[in-house]
């Protein structure tokens, strides 16, 4: 009897430790959300459009390093890269988006913008073409070319000369947190089971059966 009323106290604190970590858990999966490409490409973002390029670029770039196949990430390097006045790795980054996504509108505007501030006004009219060919009313595009003299009629583009999207990473899992909320859950659960007179091998059964259909 003395031996049942310690296993089952032994159970309700370990019930009990799991059912309020499980919180804390989960708070840290959303503070901390680890090496994920696409939360550092958001970042990047975020911080570009409060004028910190410098930290906007370092995140882009972590996201590239996990994920080098992130048109987005490449654009937004380019960017920030712009906006820091480093023209030529700004050109290299979105050279990157548009061999990735040839038909990433965005990025052939961001690299006219970038050639005209370069002085290189043929590479420029290109890109704007470029822009153009993809979008026809693409405004921004025809009002550049014609402060080039050009008069703003679309190239024709194969885009079968430009290499497809290669394959995306996973996610990179959240780093430093002990285990996940799944795992507190599974915790919880067998302990409920064992606190309600299940035996172990019931238990171990039960937890299968939860697995294996969740």
């Amino acid at each position: 009897m003395r031996q049942s009323f310690h296993f089952k106290l032994t159970v309700f604190f370990i019930l009990f430790m799991a059912l309020i970590s499980i919180p804390g858990f989960v708070a840290a999966s959303i503070d901390n959300p680890g090496d994920d490409a696409t939360v550092l490409t958001t970042k990047g973002f975020d911080l570009y459009k409060v004028a910190r390029y410098s930290d906007a670029r370092i995140s882009f770039e972590k996201a590239i390093a996990l994920d080098p196949y992130s048109s987005l990430s490449w654009y937004g390097k380019g960017l920030a890269s712009a906006a820091l006045n480093d023209k030529e790795g700004a050109v290299q980054a979105l050279d990157h988006a548009t061999d990735l996504s040839p038909k990433d509108e965005q990025s052939w505007l961001k690299k006219g913008e970038v050639f005209i501030s370069m002085n290189r006004n043929d590479l420029a009219i290109t890109a704007y073409k470029r822009a153009l060919q993809i979008n026809p009313n693409n405004k921004e595009a025809k009002r550049n070319l014609e402060s080039l003299g050009v008069h703003a009629t679309p190239t024709t583009v194969d885009y079968r000369q430009y290499p497809s999207s290669g394959p995306t990473t996973a996610p990179t899992p959240a780093k430093g947190i002990p285990f996940t909320p799944p795992a507190g859950i599974v915790i919880v659960i067998g302990a409920v089971a064992l606190y309600c007179g299940y035996g172990p091998a019931k238990t171990v059964n039960f937890l299968k059966i939860i697995l294996l259909t969740g």
